[in-house]
């Protein structure tokens, strides 16, 4: 009877220590707002993995959640450029003769080779306005793309609807240990859980932006 009970309360606090195991790696979140969308809208319920940022830096591309200011205002965010990684937004970016001048994404991976533009599939649509970007803190502004290599330790974030998402081109760029988690998947609702949609990719550009600037 003994061991019977001492083998009970053993598995009671392996279970309880798994659980408190989960409690600690993972996190649930709410979006609000429409800054993520389409990928993700208000409402939706996302699994966040808090544990592996902190093990490994986020990768390009990553959605994650972020705390939006030091008091730890959170929101939902993706990682378009990662440390040493050269970034760029130019406004008025044009595909082909006859193109309508539209604001894209421009990298460097890496910080070398070619410029490359971003090809983002999940965008909302128009930006809604020409933008330029950075400064060296990673804000948008000024009449002309400006080059700006990611400093160690930070990351240039968007948001998908980008026409009305407050994110680096407003507050610039976020310190690592600012990223609370990586969302993992949406739960909620029912009908639209499970992956966060397409991603992006490199295209090539014919862009070739002068005078890269390294940030703070």
């Amino acid at each position: 009877m003994l061991w019977r009970l001492l083998r009970d309360g053993a598995l009671a606090l392996a279970a309880a220590t798994a659980v408190a195991a989960v409690a600690l790696a993972a996190l649930t979140a709410r979006v609000e707002g429409p800054s993520m969308s389409p990928t993700l809208r208000d409402g939706d319920l996302l699994l966040v993995d808090r544990l592996g940022p902190r093990l490994a830096p986020p990768a390009r591309g990553d959605v994650v959640v972020i705390a939006l200011n030091p008091s730890g205002v959170p929101g939902v965010k993706r990682v378009v450029a990662v440390p040493g990684d050269t970034v760029a937004i130019d406004g008025t970016h044009v595909d082909g003769p006859g193109g309508r001048p539209h604001p894209v994404v421009l990298l460097r991976p890496g910080g070398a080779g070619p410029w490359r533009q971003l090809d983002e599939p999940y965008l909302a649509g128009d930006w809604g306005r020409p933008e330029f970007c950075c400064d060296a803190g990673g804000r948008a502004g000024g009449p002309a793309a400006r080059p700006l290599t990611v400093p160690a330790g930070e990351f240039f974030v968007l948001g998908d609807n980008r026409g009305v998402s407050i994110d680096s081109r407003t507050f610039g760029l976020v310190p690592r240990d600012r990223i609370l988690g990586r969302v993992l998947t949406r739960y909620w609702p029912a009908g639209r859980a499970g992956g966060l949609g397409p991603e992006a990719s490199l295209a090539r550009s014919h862009t070739d932006l002068d005078g890269s600037t390294t940030g703070r």
